[in-house]
């Protein structure tokens, strides 16, 4: 019995052994391919992110969001419908290339301006402009009575 096993042992090693030398090439070939392709793909990654680079450079900046910093002259709470009012003059800004706006025109668009909202009506002054992807006002409101405007 002790024969039949030792023989079955030394059968089954040397079947593994001629296995991994008829498949141990195919492994190695199948390894060392699999390292070039993640040699190939860490140079695509690389390329890929210098092109990217180099068309975020080439794109012109555009306006990408519009802020509005309002401050009420009678230091109240700004009314959304104010805010909203606002930001209807300035929405057509986004999207436009930041280097083609002149910006007398961008702090003209606000300064002294009248809004009417509901009953009410407002003077904006514009305190300052900056101009980048975000185009940010800081303004100004003063509360006008009617008898004032007339």
């Amino acid at each position: 019995m002790r024969v039949k096993i030792a023989f079955f042992i030394l059968g089954l090693l040397t079947g593994l052994t001629l296995m991994n030398v008829v498949q141990g090439k195919k492994f190695e070939e199948v390894y060392w391919k699999t390292e070039e392709l993640k040699v190939q793909l860490y140079e695509t990654v690389q390329q890929m992110e210098k092109i990217k680079e180099q068309h975020e450079s080439i794109r012109p900046m555009v306006v990408e969001e519009i802020k509005l910093e309002i401050q009420m002259n009678d230091h109240s709470f700004v009314e959304p419908a104010l805010r909203r009012t606002i930001y209807d003059l300035v929405k057509d800004l986004l999207g436009q290339e930041v280097h083609a706006l002149p910006y007398p025109l961008l702090f003209n668009l606000l300064e002294g301006r009248l809004i009417e909202e509901g009953n009410k009506k407002y003077r904006l002054e514009v305190e300052a402009v900056i101009l980048g992807e975000i185009l940010a006002y800081f303004l100004q409101v003063k509360k006008i009575d009617d008898e004032a405007a007339g």
